[in-house]
């Protein structure tokens, strides 16, 4: 009797045991399931500078280039340069029979100079191209929408594919209209002597600057909504108002978010 009375308590604990492994693991595994339906995002909620901009592909323009053309056909007698010499202003470039010496009006670099001795040349054809290759700026074409959102005074930022390591700084000197399209004009002080007129960059013109904004990733929002984990637990929907965006990140508008809260986005669908 004594046997059968402990095999019952022995059965009773053992069934005990199994049912709490049960019950544990079910949890573990609505657990696991529910945190692998998120996934953390690398930045968490920061303060910094948003900047707003419109984006183009500008060229490197030089100010001061110099065309020699005639107006009657003549013969090539002497040329006193050569395609790629520095000159200065005032230096002889090009002798013409019947015509007279030219001269340098400008210090700079001889571009073009499709012609020889002894060659006739004809009216309005191009003899010699003088280029300053120093004296810079940057055009850019917009579309009508980002054109119109353009100041004059507005700064300007400015990479090179092959220099992606430094950025330029630039300021807005005019915008103006050509046959239907729409230009900014972008006045730049610092270009490297090797960045030469007809390069193409990348230019980001600054419409909006906020310092010291509330910033979350553009990744994180959904529905004008985020999921943020607070004090450990699972993380949960919260409703923001945000505000200006450029590239990655987003301005948060309210105190929805409070600065370095990770968030997270969804991995799967919705339980």
């Amino acid at each position: 009797m004594s046997n059968k009375k402990s095999f019952l308590q022995r059965y009773k604990i053992l069934l005990l045991i199994v049912i709490c492994a049960l019950v544990l693991g079910g949890f573990l595994a609505r657990r696991v399931k529910n945190n692998s339906q998120f996934v953390e995002l690398p930045d968490p909620v920061k303060r910094g500078v948003l900047l707003e901009s419109v984006y183009g592909i500008g060229t490197v323009e030089s100010n001061k280039t110099f065309s020699l053309k005639l107006a009657v056909a003549s013969l090539v007698k002497s040329l006193y340069v050569k395609e790629g010499d520095q000159v200065k202003k005032g230096q002889k470039l090009v002798e013409l029979e019947g015509v007279g010496t030219f001269f340098a009006p400008l210090s700079g670099t001889v571009t073009s100079l499709p012609v020889k001795i002894n060659e006739t040349v004809f009216p309005q054809s191009i003899i010699l191209t003088l280029v300053d290759l120093h004296d810079r700026y940057v055009t850019v074409s917009l579309e009508q929408r980002g054109a119109l959102r353009v100041r004059q005074g507005q700064k300007a930022k400015i990479n090179l594919e092959s220099l992606r390591d430094k950025t330029f700084e630039g300021t807005v000197e005019a915008i103006y209209s050509n046959n239907g399209s729409f230009f900014v004009r972008i006045g730049v002080d610092s270009l490297l002597p090797s960045i030469l007129p007809g390069m193409t960059a990348d230019v980001a013109i600054v419409i909006q600057q906020h310092d010291n904004a509330l910033l979350a990733p553009v990744a994180a929002i959904t529905d004008e909504s985020v999921y943020v984990q607070r004090e450990g637990g699972k993380p949960t929907l919260v409703k923001v108002k945000t505000g200006l965006v450029d590239g990655s990140q987003v301005e948060i508008m309210d105190d929805s978010l409070r600065e370095g809260e990770k968030l997270f986005v969804r991995a799967g669908p919705k339980s």
